[in-house]
């Protein structure tokens, strides 16, 4: 089993609408933002809840399946053309929409197409925060969004 690293494999976008999370098209992807050029890291992630059933007439406590919650994270480059600036442009705080992230097999400088698999993440900017000025490094910032409504991380790219 080989190993793989996100550059140079990956594909984040932005989309501002997406009519279906299960299939989102070529024509929506191509009508969204390409931020993959300013991503330095992303965390996407689901955590699943239990709920605790104890049972007085054992010492085990069981449990079952309780609800389901998700965030995203995600750090991007400064751009120091304002018009060029497009991550921070892209994503000020009460922006929503929908981060369609390809992690493998994606083409540097080309959007997912028919039958990519990729993730479709719902998405409101809760926070668009500068990193720390210092000396001798490039200028960041951390974006940080609710997820409204369920991602779907296993969605095909349709025609």
């Amino acid at each position: 089993m080989s190993r793989v690293i996100p550059n140079e494999q990956s594909y984040l976008g932005f989309l501002p609408a997406v009519a279906s999370v299960a299939a989102p098209t070529v024509a929506e992807i191509t009508a969204g933002t390409d931020l993959t050029s300013f991503l330095i890291s992303l965390n996407a992630s689901s955590q699943g809840n239990t709920v605790p059933t104890p049972n007085i007439s054992t010492l085990f406590e069981t449990s079952i399946p309780g609800t389901v919650q998700a965030s995203l994270t995600a750090d991007f480059y400064r751009d120091d053309d304002v018009s060029g600036d497009t991550a921070w442009t892209t994503l000020p705080r009460a922006t929503e929409g929908f981060f369609v992230i390809q992690r493998f097999g994606a083409t540097p400088g080309t959007d997912p197409g028919s039958g990519d698999k990729v993730e479709v993440w719902p998405v409101m900017v809760v926070s668009r925060t500068m990193s720390n000025m210092a000396n001798n490094t490039a200028m960041t910032f951390t974006v940080t969004c609710s997820v409204p409504d369920v991602p779907n991380e296993n969605a095909t790219v349709a025609a």
